[in-house]
């Protein structure tokens, strides 16, 4: 049996490369391809997540292959290793890892991987870690902008949060995409 040759260059491009460690770029919104590409120009070796999307519109059946994860490219670089000025206009920022933690997204994205093929043929649903007690942004909705304390996941659709600028709990059951994890600016405001 022969080897995929797609599967073969993923191979090559999921491993360590000498002097380097794998790190995360955030891009613009629906920027992440543009981003990949300036990487890719630059010979450094990227990773854009992709899954296929069906929708269906006006009796037609659409497909899309669309990030995985929406907003991040991966690459194995240094921070010398690549022209920010050619990735301006799709980046917002760079997350430098440390060596052992570059290893660890390594083997992450490798699993990613095994998902990506498997999104070819059944349907791959990627919802973020929302554990009970996590402060979250509401993004979408009347609660826009506001910021609320996971109390539990309901049915993997769906999460139940605490509007923490209310005296008296007052729990609201949110779409899971309606809402991204806060971290540091939910801290400050508090």
């Amino acid at each position: 049996m022969m080897d995929n040759p797609v599967d073969d260059e993923f191979k090559k491009i999921l491993t360590v490369h000498p002097g380097t460690s794998w790190m995360y770029f955030v891009s613009k919104p629906r920027r992440e391809r543009m981003l990949f590409e300036s990487l890719r120009e630059q010979n450094v070796p990227a990773y854009l997540p992709l899954q296929q999307k069906t929708t269906e519109y006006s009796r037609r059946v659409y497909n899309r292959w669309l990030p995985m994860f929406s907003g991040y490219v991966f690459a194995s670089t240094c921070r010398q290793g690549f022209d920010i000025g050619k990735l301006n206009p799709s980046l917002l920022r760079v997350n430098f890892l440390s060596e052992p933690q570059g290893a660890e997204l390594l083997e992450d994205l490798k699993i990613v991987r095994k998902f990506e093929v498997l999104s070819r043929q059944h349907k791959v649903e990627v919802c973020p870690r929302l554990a009970p007690g996590t402060p979250v942004l509401i993004r979408k909705g009347e609660f826009k902008g506001d910021y609320a304390i996971v109390e539990r996941k309901k049915n993997g659709k769906s999460v139940i949060v605490n509007l923490h600028w209310v005296e008296m709990s007052l729990h609201v059951e949110l779409p899971v995409d309606w809402v991204e994890e806060a971290g540091a600016a939910f801290r400050k405001e508090s």
